[in-house]
């Protein structure tokens, strides 16, 4: 009796708000009283009066009365009337996802919740890494999305920012429909364009209107066609409202100039490296590490520098390594994620990060102008090897 009425003081709790809200009285009912009590303790609300008394046995009292009360209230609310059935989802004329590809979204999409491990190696291998890509593919062949998998689907995407253009794509119009009928899946309505066209990109007055006024995925659609026209003139879009954009919207916004990333995109980019969100920050991160004359992949290249390299007392066929002692501001400001993982050491940890972030044209240069054959052959002191290689 009491983990039930436990269980229905916090589940209705909200719905007596909004009853509250929607019939406009500001009287408490006893239920409501009995909600706020069991939420702010008998010792710190007085219980309803009528139902039960304070005292040493409030708190037991409480509970009877709530159970009592959970009976009527399940007894009392009378059978309305049928709705409306919904309409039928809109025909997807796509053609079909092959068997073998929809069995491998199936597993990405099961393996969604499992652990990574904390960090860019986890101790296992976090399958959701794949989906970014997986989604890229079908949308790129034009595939339509089984529609067993779209709760699935529409689950990952509200969980993960970065997967939903992608992912609404490829669950194309059945997902606003079902978006309608499950307020979990409003986000789909929210970044749905209504199949509003875009301007023209080179009409200025055209762009600007829709980038201030649009739906989320209008502005993404409208941020890639200005990219792909003119990629400084979607980098001023995109500066022009930065700082008052939300940090999720922020995040999808710099995710779309991995499209055409080079290095004119540098300079934004280190802005981003000093963003209030720490997804941008390790997102500015990652583009820029792939800019290796960028001046971020030279900084984590020399860092790197600093911990691996031939050891001389061995004849110069050793390679020696030092880990970081501390990981500074500095390197934290680059991406560098000070805590480890469970069962991670620091100093394992930031070392492998910058090594994975450091070009690989860095090790021939530094290890005696090796070939990446030679270089990985190279014995390695102190049981450092399998953590760099596998940086």
């Amino acid at each position: 009796m009491n983990s039930t009425a436990d269980g229905t003081l916090s589940s209705t709790h909200r719905t007596s708000a909004s009853t509250r809200r929607t019939t406009g009285s500001g009287a408490e009912s006893p239920w409501e009283g009995l909600v706020t009590s069991a939420l702010l303790g008998t010792d710190r609300r007085t219980p309803p009066a009528g139902i039960m008394t304070p005292g040493r046995d409030a708190p037991v009292a409480l509970l009877d009365a709530a159970a009592l009360h959970t009976v009527r209230r399940r007894a009392g609310p009378r059978p309305a009337r049928a709705a409306t059935r919904p309409e039928r989802a809109p025909h997807d004329g796509r053609k079909r996802l092959p068997e073998p590809a929809a069995r491998r979204l199936g597993q990405l999409l099961a393996d969604r919740s499992a652990p990574s491990g904390g960090g860019r190696r986890g101790t296992a291998p976090d399958l959701t890494e794949l989906l970014p890509q997986w989604l890229a593919a079908a949308n790129e062949h034009g595939y339509q999305a089984p529609a067993p998998v779209l709760p699935a689907l529409l689950d990952a995407a509200r969980a993960r920012t970065d997967l939903r253009p992608a992912a609404l794509a490829f669950a194309g119009p059945r997902s606003l429909w079902l978006a309608r009928l499950n307020a979990e899946w409003k986000f789909a309505l929210r970044g749905g364009s209504g199949g509003t066209l875009l301007p023209d990109v080179r009409d200025g007055e055209a762009v600007r209107r829709l980038w201030e006024e649009g739906l989320f995925a209008e502005r993404v659609a409208l941020l890639a066609a200005v990219r792909a026209d003119d990629r400084e003139a979607a980098r001023a879009l995109l500066a022009s409202t930065w700082q008052t954009e939300r940090a999720e919207d922020r995040l999808m916004f710099l995710d779309s100039l991995r499209t055409g990333l080079s290095g004119t995109d540098e300079p934004f980019l280190e802005r981003a490296l000093s963003d209030r969100s720490r997804n941008v920050r390790s997102t500015a991160a990652e583009l820029l590490s792939a800019l290796p004359e960028s001046a971020f992949a030279g900084r984590m290249a020399a860092r790197a520098a600093t911990c691996v390299g031939m050891d001389r007392t061995g004849g110069g066929q050793v390679i020696a390594v030092e880990a970081p002692h501390e990981c500074d501001a500095d390197m934290q400001r680059d991406g560098v994620i000070p805590t480890p993982p469970a069962g991670r050491g620091e100093r394992s940890w930031w070392l492998g990060q910058l090594v994975e972030a450091a070009p690989l044209g860095t090790w021939p240069r530094r290890l005696g102008g090796r070939t990446p054959e030679e270089i990985v052959a190279l014995p390695i002191l102190d049981d450092w090897a399998d953590e760099l290689h596998a940086a």
